[in-house]
């Protein structure tokens, strides 16, 4: 580097094999170049190739004496604008010189290569494309570099120039390096590093000099496989897979492959999973310098870390992403809400035994199979997405099933069985067998994105033998064999359900009712709707949430909110405001005892069977 630019060399040369250096039918050839006029040195300045007119000036301030050399031969001079390389790190423009380079060739094997990309599992699919690509159009590899530090190459020259890259001399070498580290070329005389005695036609008086180049990096990491894998009894070679950002089917995917191939005849892996690069919320790339950087810790102490591994699920890593802190806000609500719910779900199983009080499936109530079924669904759905490292469909699985299926459907109308429901009765074993079981199993599917979250949860589940959650496997997905007749059957209610929703939000509007509960609704049904609310074998009126419930078979009146084969009409309901339950009863202020008058005869009824000591105290 000089001055305000940077100096980066490149070069040609000629084929010359190393013997030795692939095994089997493989081979990598190594070049080194020829002689190729350059004018200028490492330095930016002028060399004598350049001329005595030129020498010794830096290259940057020659165009004046070029013009004024070039007199009259110049017709026009003008200045423009263009793109133009600049070194990544110093921000300075580069200048490129030719100088003598080290190549590797793959032209010999060129199409095993290939073949082994073939065989490879990618993720995403493009990526065997991209890399396909690469190595079918790639010329020679430049393997050398000139830096002041890295991985020697180990080539020696004799006193006439020539390269000396025996097999004998490169394991010599290796024995050495394994012994005393790389470092040792650099701190030993060629001569002394060379076998005792060794002798070479070039060198007729026993005179050896070394390479200076160091290796270039992208063939010591794509060596790693070896280093790592190979050789070792308690892991596997190939790798199950390679991870790492899209960029390295340019870096390391391509040159461990390589290697690979031309020492091993196959490829170190058996999959790739690449990934995008994270950018600012605008969608440019973080540098210090913009002071757009968003730094984990930073997010941590705003937000924790929990919220950061969310986010990564969330947004499909496949390809670069955006982030910011008002992003990451949206995402601690999710996370909030994911809690929550969670915290409900153990808040009330805290009374529930899973050896005493579990409820077989075949006696649950129809929607609470139905639950545990659209549960088991969501199991095999994020298995099969953790086996194909597809997070995003795990986030918007789980988030979907519990803010929809859990939160806006069965815990919205559970209340009314937990929290009114004798303590001890079936109707409220059947709800929190199924809370214990999602509860369970939904902590250890996010273990792997929310581990602190997940751990939290597990320690108060004491009737699980694992100590830490970490310890246990994900759940199996689990099927019945009436699995389908009942799927069909209540996804045929949702859509009911989300028809009836309507109707009392209309009424709403119409300030006809204010809660769901304060509403009378009517539904007017065709034969086959009639039957399919009857086969639910449910208390339709708890499921939507209403005071008062009718079926009717009668034509709908003109008022009615239609669909294809149903209409709703919305009433306010008949009767007081039950103290207990909160739902509309006519039953209310009609019980004998007056320490029960301000509840509705379910009420009393549960109270009478599981809570007596109210007949005595009253009802508060």
């Amino acid at each position: 580097m000089n001055g305000d630019h940077v100096t980066t060399e490149s070069g040609t040369g000629i084929v010359h094999t190393a013997p030795g250096f692939g095994e089997d039918d493989y081979n990598v050839s190594l070049s080194y170049g020829l002689d190729v006029v350059v004018t200028v040195d490492g330095r930016g300045i002028m060399t004598e190739n350049a001329g005595p007119d030129f020498e010794g000036q830096f290259y940057d301030k020659i165009t004046p004496l070029v013009i004024e050399k070039l007199g009259d031969l110049l017709l026009a001079t003008e200045q423009i604008s263009h793109s133009y390389p600049f070194d990544w790190r110093t921000k300075k423009p580069i200048i490129w010189r030719a100088v003598p380079q080290w190549f590797a060739s793959v032209s010999k094997f060129r199409e095993s290569i290939l073949s082994e990309i073939d065989k490879t599992n990618f993720k995403p699919s493009w990526g065997q494309t991209r890399l396909y690509n690469m190595i079918r159009d790639r010329g020679d590899w430049v393997i050398s570099r000139q830096r002041a530090w890295g991985v020697p190459l180990p080539i020696f020259y004799a006193e006439d120039g020539s390269p000396i890259m025996t097999k004998e001399v490169i394991e010599h070498v290796a024995t050495l390096f394994e012994e005393h580290g790389s470092v040792i070329w650099w701190e030993r005389d060629a001569k002394d590093l060379l076998p005792e005695g060794y002798r070479h036609p070039g060198s007729p008086n026993g005179e050896f000099t070394k390479e200076t180049d160091i290796m270039d990096v992208w063939f010591d990491s794509g060596s790693s496989w070896n280093g790592v894998l190979n050789g070792r009894t308690n892991l596997s070679y190939p790798a199950d897979l390679y991870l790492e950002g899209s960029d390295q089917y340019r870096g390391w995917f391509n040159s461990s492959l390589i290697t690979s191939v031309a020492v091993k005849g196959h490829a170190p892996y058996r999959s790739i999973l690449s990934q995008g690069f994270v950018l600012d919320g605008k969608g440019e790339k973080m540098s210090k310098s913009k002071g757009n950087v968003i730094t984990p810790n930073d997010v941590a102490k705003q937000y924790g870390a929990e919220i950061l591994r969310l986010w990564v699920a969330s947004v499909d890593t496949s390809n670069d992403v955006r982030v910011s802190m008002d992003i990451l806000s949206q995402v601690s609500e999710t996370y909030r809400k994911i809690r929550n719910t969670l915290r409900f779900l153990l808040a009330n199983t805290s009374d529930f035994d899973k050896e005493r009080d579990k409820v077989a499936f075949e006696d649950l109530g129809s929607v609470d199979q139905y639950m545990l079924i659209t549960f088991n669904q969501l199991v095999a759905k994020v298995r099969d997405a953790y086996d194909n490292y597809d997070f995003i469909t795990i986030y918007k699985a789980v988030v979907n099933f519990i803010t929809v299926d859990l939160s806006a459907f069965y815990l919205d109308f559970a209340k009314d069985v937990v929290y009114i429901e004798g303590a001890k009765s079936l109707a409220r074993r059947q709800m929190q067998t199924v809370f214990y079981e999602v509860l369970v199993k939904i902590t250890q599917l996010l273990t792997p994105i929310l581990p602190h979250t997940a751990e939290e949860i597990w320690s108060h589940l004491q009737q699980e033998e694992a100590e830490f959650v970490q310890l246990t496997d994900l759940p199996e997905a689990e099927t019945v064999e009436n699995q389908e007749e009942l799927l069909s059957l209540w996804t045929s209610f949702m859509t009911c359900r989300d028809q009836a929703q309507k109707a009392l939000e209309e009424a709403r509007r119409q300030k006809i009712i204010g809660k769901s509960l304060e509403a009378h609704l009517t539904i007017y049904a065709s034969p086959a709707v009639r039957e399919l609310l009857t086969a639910l074998n449910s208390n339709l009126a708890q499921l939507l949430i209403v005071s008062q419930l009718t079926i009717s078979d009668r034509p709908a009146p003109a008022d009615a909110l239609s669909f294809d084969d149903l209409a709703f009409t919305v009433n306010r309901a008949t009767g007081q405001v039950c103290q207990r339950c909160r739902r509309t009863d006519e039953t209310v202020g009609n019980h004998p005892n007056e320490k029960l008058a301000t509840i509705c005869a379910n009420c009393a009824n549960i109270l009478e069977m599981h809570f007596p000591e109210t007949l005595v105290h009253g009802f508060e």
